[in-house]
């Protein structure tokens, strides 16, 4: 069995910044603040839990628990608003690879390896009709970790703790991300990386750290050309 563990943001669609407007909003509306907040750094390739803590520290000066939980509640909250009314969109050949897999490929699972929440996961791929092509339950998410490379060993150990994969069999895992965070916690746990550049912010060269496996400009146009290039 191999098991695809894909990023969302940029490798499977872009909301056009209804994640961003609603982080906005939920810091606006928790601390009563009337100026957008600015953030030091690109948020690609973060986790929401980071993201959240650095907010928090930045503002109080340090982070409880109640705070992060609190902001991050009216996040999602306000996500599910914005999703609606900003008008994003799937990155190319996502729709019909999805398909192809779920229906040409029974030895072949799709998990979710990505800095989003579970509800922001799920609120997500339910807008842009991606969710059912998903086993959530052996993801990983961005409220487990403020680290990336540690989801990518939380769902390894997922799929070892249900008996799906042996012990060390991280081959079985390949991961499909845009950023080098994604390269990097694929790296982490041995497992295979493809980036699609498609919707990343980042270029060939940013990856020099930590080369990828494989890296396209966006995923093939034949599904079955994309199950090949697996096995290469």
């Amino acid at each position: 069995m191999l098991y695809i563990a894909w990023d969302i943001d940029g490798t499977l669609l872009l909301t056009n910044r209804a994640g961003y407007d609603a982080l906005q909003e939920a810091i606006q509306d928790y601390f009563f603040r009337t100026e957008p907040y600015v953030f030091k750094h690109t948020l690609a390739g973060c986790t929401d839990s980071s993201i959240i803590k650095e907010i928090v520290t930045d503002i109080k000066g340090h982070c409880t628990s109640g705070w992060a939980a609190s902001l991050m509640l009216k996040y999602e909250m306000y996500m599910k608003r914005n999703l609606k009314a900003h008008k994003g969109w799937l990155m190319p050949n996502v729709e019909k690879t999805l398909q192809y897999l779920r229906e040409k490929t029974p030895d072949i699972g799709n998990l979710l390896l990505t800095g989003n929440t579970l509800n922001g996961a799920r609120d997500k791929l339910e807008e842009y009709g991606l969710a059912a092509y998903f086993d959530f339950h052996h993801s990983a998410f961005g409220d487990l970790a403020e680290e990336r490379s540690e989801l990518a060993k939380i769902l390894y150990t997922r799929l070892l703790n249900d008996g799906l994969i042996k012990s060390g069999e991280t081959d079985s895992i390949v991961v499909i991300g845009d950023t080098p965070s994604d390269a990097k916690c694929a790296a982490a746990i041995g497992a295979r990386c493809i980036i699609v550049l498609a919707g990343s912010e980042f270029k060939k060269e940013d990856f020099a750290d930590c080369p990828p496996w494989k890296m396209w400009e966006q995923l093939p146009d034949d599904p079955a050309e994309f199950i090949k290039e697996l096995s290469v």
